[in-house]
């Protein structure tokens, strides 16, 4: 999220007498970091392939190791959508090789 901060531009034309206007310019600045809203999980397999789909025939995206904490973001079957933010990636982790959190049924 982004915090509006005002800042006051004053300037003075010149045509034949001075005149000041006032401008009121917003700047956005960082808000502090705020809790996700999405469940986590942790990687327990030692290394495991993130994919671009929820099985084994999509593409490999890359590869997380075991203590990794992953974002989960929704889920099909047994295969989680996770959100890595280092990465900027949304990718699909096969759930039995995580733990901390289960999708309703």
């Amino acid at each position: 999220m982004l915090r509006g901060v005002r800042l006051l531009i004053f300037s003075v034309l010149f045509s034949g007498c001075s005149t000041v206007e006032t401008h009121s310019l917003e700047i956005q600045t960082a808000a502090p970091e705020v809790e996700s809203p999405w469940s986590s999980v942790v990687v327990t397999g030692s290394m495991v392939n993130l994919r671009a789909g929820p099985g084994t025939q999509y593409e490999i995206l890359g590869q997380v190791v075991a203590g990794d904490t992953l974002l989960v973001t929704g889920g099909l079957d047994e295969w989680y959508r996770i959100y890595l933010r280092r990465r900027s990636l949304f990718a699909w982790i096969y759930g039995p090789l995580t733990t901390g959190t289960e999708l309703p049924r």
